[in-house]
């Protein structure tokens, strides 16, 4: 009866127009406000893989000199102190059953909250101010053109990768395999920069539901490394993570 006249009236303690949230019927605080229980049955388990892991496993004790230099200047260097090897999987739990896909709000017992700029900015250290860049997917051999111009590989090894993705992208380990080489073997220190700048976003605020691969398109905003501190990464972050 109380579901009926939510329908026609609005939910307690959520949306007065349904027409607007036409998901919140399926959130879990609509079950919490009826004191329901969503699921009937064995609940469905979370999967969540940290890269935390692999990034602080990956730092190097130092880099080289210059390529220090321009990872102080990208304002990035500081998602390497901001990764954790161990998460806690029920309070993530908690934090993802109580997200709103149409609103990117959780609706947690005080209330309702959301992620802003200020919180990335304060957690990871990374300015606010900057361009917004948007980026097109590229394929698999522009991709591999990109690896040629920006990394300082070959064509067709490059090529290969890709298609081992199946698209646009590198695996986070290809990446750290390019920075060690292009670092200690050619001293191509801009294109060690390019790869490691790269693989870090990737597993940090560029992620995706892959958990090894990182996006290519994000190489072109490394191709100026002088440049990198004038992109507004928070943004790029909540973008992609949403």
């Amino acid at each position: 009866m109380l579901e009926q006249q939510a329908v026609q009236q609005g939910w307690p303690g959520g949306p007065i127009d349904t027409s607007l949230l036409t998901r919140y019927e399926q959130h879990v605080a609509r079950y919490v406000w009826f004191g329901q229980e969503r699921v009937v049955g064995d609940k469905i388990e979370l999967r969540i893989a940290s890269l935390g892991k692999n990034v602080v496993d990956r730092v190097p004790d130092h880099h080289p000199e210059i390529i220090q230099g321009w990872l102080n200047i990208s304002g990035l260097c500081w998602l390497e102190r901001t990764s954790l090897k161990l998460t806690e999987l029920q309070l993530l739990s908690a934090f993802v059953e109580r997200r709103h896909l149409e609103t990117s709000s959780f609706h947690m017992p005080f209330g309702e909250m959301t992620i802003t700029l200020d919180d990335v900015t304060c957690l990871l250290h990374l300015p606010v101010r900057g361009h917004f860049y948007t980026l097109l997917s590229v394929t698999q051999e522009q991709a591999a053109a990109l690896a040629v111009e920006l990394l300082g590989e070959e064509y067709q090894f490059a090529l290969r990768e890709t298609a081992t993705q199946m698209g646009g992208y590198f695996s986070q380990q290809w990446l750290y395999e390019s920075y060690m080489r292009n670092a200690n073997l050619y001293r191509r220190y801009d294109s060690a920069t390019r790869a490691w700048m790269l693989m870090l976003v990737g597993c940090t605020i560029l992620t995706d539901k892959s958990y090894t691969r990182v996006d290519a398109k994000w190489l072109v905003m490394f191709r100026d490394l002088s440049a990198c501190h004038t992109f507004s990464w928070p943004s790029a972050a909540l973008v992609c993570l949403r």
